[in-house]
């Protein structure tokens, strides 16, 4: 199991009475002393469902609900360190159904358990929020040349086809309805472009209140058998994701950004490293995409 060396976590809920354990398996103390009853324990794939939201953790075994209030857990280290067990476990039960909201880090369910050799690229340090958003901007845009070529003449002869309706035939005015359409349709296409931009730009903001991490030190490590971002404060350099988990990447001024399924998973900042290793850490990424 991915992230297995992680200790348990124990949570109080003194207004249900009730205290939860996350270890190795999940332990439920009707009472909050522990000492006074036996705890019901469960296997994780006792489970059929493990949701984390915005306020909770959330597991479900198709007999019972347990709600984790994230209230219950002010300290978002250990917020992380209970996320960490929990993706640990889906990784090694592959049956469970994982909920979770929108993430910069890759999931752990896909890490698997892997020594990391020493000639490993390695790094600690944060995401920055410019970093961030510049890399959304570039991929809102991407795609946005082909939504162009489709959206400029939709609106171009749609203006001219309204034009026609309401002011009637064409005779004289033709230069001017084609005028006035043509200008409509840079307009549409110009109101698409900057809507990508402000929503790429507000994607930052939307992460960061669901997933502390990003206030978090991260470390990075790129190797011959795989690659990973974690939070330090759950990571002993035994787990990694494998190649064959993503596609392709693509490099921004600030980041390497690598795709399983279009889904950007894997975010590395390029300041992290020296100058002089950019191009070297580029072409080590395509030559293990391309093997893979």
């Amino acid at each position: 199991m991915a992230f297995e060396s992680l200790q348990g976590i124990k949570i109080n809920d003194f207004n249900e009475n009730r205290a939860y354990i996350v270890a190795d398996f999940f332990s439920v103390y009707e009472k909050a002393d522990d000492s006074q009853v036996l705890p019901l324990i469960y296997k994780w794939s006792d489970f059929t469902t493990i949701t984390e939201n915005r306020d909770a953790f959330i597991l479900d075994n198709g007999v019972r609900v347990f709600r984790i209030s994230k209230n219950l857990i002010p300290d978002p280290a250990v917020q992380i360190r209970i996320r960490a067990v929990l993706e640990g476990a889906v990784a090694a039960n592959s049956k469970i159904e994982y909920r979770y909201g929108r993430r910069i880090l890759p999931l752990k369910t896909i890490a698997v358990s892997c020594e990391i050799p020493p000639e490993a690229y390695i790094a600690t340090g944060g995401y920055r929020e410019n970093e961030i958003n510049n890399a959304n901007v570039i991929l809102q845009l991407s795609g946005f040349d082909r939504l162009m070529w489709f959206l400029i003449p939709i609106a171009t002869i749609a203006a001219f086809a309204a034009q026609m309706l309401f002011f009637g035939g064409i005779g004289s005015n033709i230069v001017k309805y084609l005028i006035i359409s043509v200008f409509s349709g840079v307009a549409v296409g110009l109101s698409a472009y900057l809507f990508c931009v402000f929503a790429a730009k507000t994607l930052y903001g939307k992460i960061l209140r669901e997933d502390p991490a990003l206030l978090e030190e991260i470390t990075f490590v790129v190797c011959d058998d795989g690659f990973i971002a974690v939070e330090s404060e759950v990571y002993d350099f035994s787990d990694i994701i494998g190649w064959h988990e993503v596609a392709y990447f693509i490099e921004t001024t600030h980041v390497f950004i690598i795709f399983s399924n279009n889904k950007a998973v894997f975010w590395l900042p390029k300041r992290l490293f020296p100058k002089e290793l950019h191009k070297e850490l580029g072409d080590f990424i395509a030559d293990k995409l391309t093997k893979g």
